[in-house]
């Protein structure tokens, strides 16, 4: 048996539409995007501008009419951004086994938050010598099951701001939950009731399993949904990490900004710096007041309150 791998290079921006593109036929839902440079530094000049998206299907499932599909889908989105064809290659299952898994590590985002494969053992990481802290918060992940590895900017602002604002008893709105890293992070910091919701059923079940992986599910409720199925109630924190134009959707039809209590937090990543005055605008008709700004190179995050 063999397995496909599907690539495709672009750049940061293009990066984001691409993988929320070929998520739907990637085998467990898994998308790797392959970034060269450090990761870890925030200069603007760390990583190459190239973005590399891959995928992995089964070999009973590549077929002439899925690659044919797969071209067609990237060949529209070409149309309004410069986007390449895909490349194809078979893997055999060793190959493949470790083709994704290569690109994870165990690493920290701000200070006490430290993000651990779940392949690897924890006990062949020394205290101290390998930068794990006896405080930290360790978030125990897959990496494969869905977007959200952690390793994304887009995520890492998400949890420097969860960071600052998660406080023991704190009620958390996950939006959009994906692998539900953000979720298991605000509750390994102390919130005690949290509800993700996410169009993806696969996002879903990938949620329900790494909060049991984290002896978190007790606290956190998943659920296949949209906003608009959630009951309007206040929440201390609630967190969006998804992209520009769906998050100005979400403030300008959905009035997410009523969601957010009085003292309440509001969390906004998935923003390409151009698209950052749109989402400004929105949050400022929706009622909200922008107090702090995070920027990770050409992406943007926000911290929102209600005026």
């Amino acid at each position: 048996m063999y397995w496909l791998e599907v690539r495709v290079m672009t750049d940061g921006e293009g990066a984001e539409a691409v993988a929320e593109a070929l998520r739907p036929f990637a085998h467990n839902d898994g998308v790797v995007l392959e970034q060269l440079g450090d990761e870890t530094d925030p200069n603007p000049d760390a990583l190459e501008t190239a973005v590399t998206v891959k995928i992995y299907l089964p070999e009973e499932d590549d077929t002439p009419e899925l690659r044919r599909r797969l071209e067609e889908v990237l060949y529209h989105m070409g149309r309004l951004y410069p986007i390449p064809p895909p490349t194809f290659r078979e893997l055999e299952e060793e190959d493949w086994a470790n083709a994704w898994k290569a690109h994870y590590h165990p690493f920290r985002i701000g200070n006490r938050i430290w993000i651990q494969p779940s392949w690897i053992e924890m006990e062949t990481a020394v205290p101290g010598r390998d930068g794990i802290r006896s405080d930290d918060v360790v978030l125990t992940l897959d990496p494969g099951m869905a977007f959200g590895t952690g390793l994304h900017p887009t995520t890492q602002m998400c949890l420097l701001a969860l960071e600052k604002l998660v406080q023991p008893g704190m009620t958390v709105l996950d939006v959009g939950i994906g692998s539900a890293i953000l979720s298991i992070a605000a509750a390994k910091l102390g919130a005690s009731s949290l509800l993700g919701i996410d169009t993806d059923k696969l996002a879903v079940q990938a949620s329900i399993d790494n909060a049991a992986i984290n002896g978190v599910a007790d606290r956190i409720e998943v659920r296949q949904g949209t906003l608009d199925t959630v009951v309007k109630q206040k929440w201390d924190i609630v967190v969006v990490n998804i992209l520009a134009p769906v998050i100005i959707g979400l403030l300008e039809r959905d009035g997410l900004m009523d969601y957010v209590g009085k003292n309440g937090r509001l969390i906004l990543s998935g923003i390409i710096e151009e698209q950052a005055g749109a989402v400004e605008t929105a949050v400022a008709a929706a009622g909200g007041q922008i107090i702090e700004t995070f920027q990770v190179r050409d992406w943007m995050a926000y911290t929102v309150q209600t005026q």
